[in-house]
């Protein structure tokens, strides 16, 4: 995106035909922003954009991951109607700590959270209230 300039660069992970992931993609997104142009809203904003792009490719749902440190990240995806599907330990094949995983639901379905899509990514159950 630009804004008087660069300032955030976005990413689509996929595979045509799955919503599944390869080992090696944490999640279906990816995106980050300059440091001077932080907070001012640009990572909500490019998320909520490439949405519709991800649902045109046929993709039931996206998964977003941000480190659990990560509290700008975690609002952005939050902004963006992701739900908290749990924390997990990074793989080892990347730097080590702790991650958040998010889904957000892209078609209606019946159940539109695993809807004709196998994953083999962890997650926790909710708990009820």
């Amino acid at each position: 995106m630009w804004d008087g300039g660069f300032c955030d660069s976005i990413n689509l992970r996929w595979q045509p035909g799955t919503a599944a992931l390869p080992w090696y993609c944490l999640g279906h997104v990816g995106y980050a922003v300059v440091p001077w142009k932080q907070r001012l809203g640009h990572a909500t904003q490019a998320l909520a954009q490439l949405l519709p792009r991800a649902r045109a490719q046929g993709l039931p749902w996206i998964e977003i991951t941000a480190d659990a440190g990560n509290l700008a990240s975690q609002k952005v995806i939050l902004a963006n109607g992701g739900v908290l599907l749990g924390e997990m330990d990074k793989p080892a094949a990347f730097q080590p700590g702790r991650l958040r995983r998010y889904r957000i639901v892209l078609q209606c379905s019946a159940d539109s959270s695993t809807a004709g899509v196998e994953s083999s990514r962890p997650t926790m159950a909710r708990a009820k209230k």
